[in-house]
C-alpha cells in the first residue's frame, strides 16, 4: 500500500472517531490500522524508519493476553516528624509528594495541563485518535518524533515506571517498542472503564514530576511558587504545566529562559484553543516567571534537632508495627506519608545546642554531647552533640 492511501485511510479513521469511544470500537481500530500497515501505534514515538513489520494476528495476539487492570496503587507520600509543639523537624521520603483531591487544585492549573497536554481528554476515550494518527503521519512524512498520547495513556506509563522494582523493569516501562505501546494502550482503556475523567485528571496531577525533586502537583506548587495548590495563579499554572513533557529541560532554575518560553507556549496555547483573549495571552507573556522556590530537606542531617531526630528515626526502624522487616519499615517512612508526633521539644532542644557548641568545638576531637530525658516518663525531649552530623 502507498503511503498516500496508507495516510488517507488514517484519515477517514481519524474522522470517525466518536466520543467517548467504546473499548471495543478502539480496539477494533487499533486492529484495523495494524492490518493497514503493521505496526503504526509503534510509529506515534518511532520514526517511520525504524518501523519494523508486525502482523495484525500479531498484535491481536498481543492485546488478548496483556493484563486488563492496572495496579493504582497509592502513590509514595512524603513523611513529616513533628516536634510535642506541632512545629516541624524533618521531611522522610524517597520522591517528595503529598496528593491532593482535584477540588483543591485551581482551575487555571487543570485548564492550562488539559490545554497543552491532552485538548480534548474530556471528549475522547483513552485513545485520542485523531492525536495519535495526526502524530503518526507527521513522524513519517515530516521525520518527526511527536507525542500523541492521551493523559491517560501518559498516567498509565508514569505509574508502570513509577512501579518498577527493576532495571529491567523500568526499561520495559520506558521502551521504545510495539509491545510497551500496545499493553499501554490496553491498560488506558481498562482504566478509563473504571475511572472518571476528573478522577483520571488528579490521579495525573498527583503522579506527574514536575522536575526538581518536586513529584506531584502540591509539591511543585509548593516548590516553585511557595502556594498551596489551590492558591496558584493563571501565569505559575501555565509554567508548572509547561515542565511535565520534559522537566529537565525546561527547568526554571537552571534554564530560566527555557521555563519562561514554554510557559508563554501554554499560555499562547489556550490562547489558540479560546480560553483567554489574545490580549490577556500577551500581557500574561510579558510578564517574569516570579519564582519563589521553597526547599524540602530529606532526612535529619540539616535539621534544627538533628540527632534528635535521628534518635526518632532509629526508634521508628526498630518498630515492628511499621513492618516485619527493617527494609518495609524504612519503606513505611519515606513513602508512607505518616505524621509522626514527637516528644522533642524545641525549646529544650536550642538550649542543648547552646549547651553543647559552648563545651566543645565542633571541629575538635573532643565530643560534648547531651540528652534530656524527662523524669516519671521517660521522655526523650531532646539530644545534641558538639559535631555535625554528617
Amino acid at each position: 500500500m502507498s503511503w498516500d492511501a496508507l495516510t488517507s485511510s488514517v484519515r477517514r479513521l481519524a474522522q470517525s472517531e466518536t466520543k467517548h469511544s467504546s473499548k471495543a470500537s478502539i480496539l477494533g481500530s487499533i486492529l484495523v490500522l495494524a492490518v493497514i500497515s503493521g505496526v503504526l501505534v509503534a510509529a506515534v514515538l518511532v520514526p517511520s524508519t525504524a518501523i519494523v513489520a508486525s502482523t495484525a494476528n500479531d498484535l491481536s495476539g498481543d492485546i488478548t493476553e496483556l493484563p486488563l487492570k492496572l495496579d493504582d496503587s497509592p502513590n509514595p507520600q512524603t513523611t513529616r516528624l513533628y516536634a510535642s509543639d506541632g512545629s516541624l523537624i524533618a521531611y522522610f521520603y524517597k520522591e517528595n509528594r503529598q496528593d491532593v483531591p482535584l477540588k483543591d487544585i485551581n482551575a487555571s492549573m487543570r485548564r492550562a495541563i488539559i490545554s497543552i497536554e491532552d485538548n480534548r481528554f474530556y471528549e475522547h476515550g483513552a485513545l485520542d485518535l485523531k492525536g495519535t494518527l495526526r502524530a503518526l503521519v507527521n513522524n513519517a512524512s515530516e521525520g518527526q518524533t511527536q507525542g500523541g498520547s492521551s493523559i491517560t495513556q501518559q498516567l498509565v506509563k508514569l505509574t508502570l515506571l513509577q512501579q518498577a522494582q527493576t532495571k529491567e523493569q523500568r526499561q520495559a516501562a520506558t521502551a521504545r517498542s510495539t509491545a510497551r505501546k500496545i499493553r499501554e494502550l490496553k491498560l488506558a482503556i481498562t482504566y478509563e472503564q473504571d475511572h472518571t475523567k476528573d478522577e483520571i485528571l488528579e490521579r495525573y496531577l498527583n503522579i506527574a514530576y514536575f522536575g526538581d525533586g518536586a513529584y506531584g502537583i502540591s509539591a511543585a506548587a509548593y516548590h516553585y511558587f511557595s502556594v498551596s495548590p489551590e492558591k496558584l495563579t493563571t501565569l505559575q499554572s501555565a509554567t508548572l504545566a509547561g515542565l511535565v513533557k520534559n522537566p529537565v529541560e525546561f527547568d526554571p532554575r537552571v534554564y530560566p529562559e527555557r521555563a519562561l518560553q514554554r510557559r508563554n507556549t501554554v499560555i499562547a496555547v489556550q490562547a489558540a484553543q479560546g480560553k483567554m483573549t489574545t490580549a490577556e495571552s500577551q500581557k500574561l507573556q510579558a510578564k517574569p516567571l516570579g519564582l519563589k522556590i521553597t526547599t524540602f530537606p530529606n532526612g535529619c542531617v540539616t535539621s534544627m534537632a538533628s540527632f534528635s531526630c535521628d534518635y526518632v528515626r532509629r526508634y521508628l526502624l526498630a518498630d515492628e508495627t511499621l513492618g516485619a522487616t527493617v527494609a518495609e519499615r524504612q519503606s513505611a517512612l519515606e513513602n508512607g506519608g505518616l505524621t509522626i508526633k514527637s516528644n522533642i521539644d524545641i525549646k529544650m532542644q536550642k538550649a542543648l545546642n547552646k549547651a553543647v557548641k559552648g563545651a566543645a568545638d565542633p571541629k575538635d576531637k573532643a565530643l560534648a554531647a547531651m540528652a534530656l530525658v524527662e523524669p516519671g516518663t521517660g521522655k526523650v525531649r531532646g539530644v545534641a552533640q558538639s559535631h555535625p552530623m554528617g
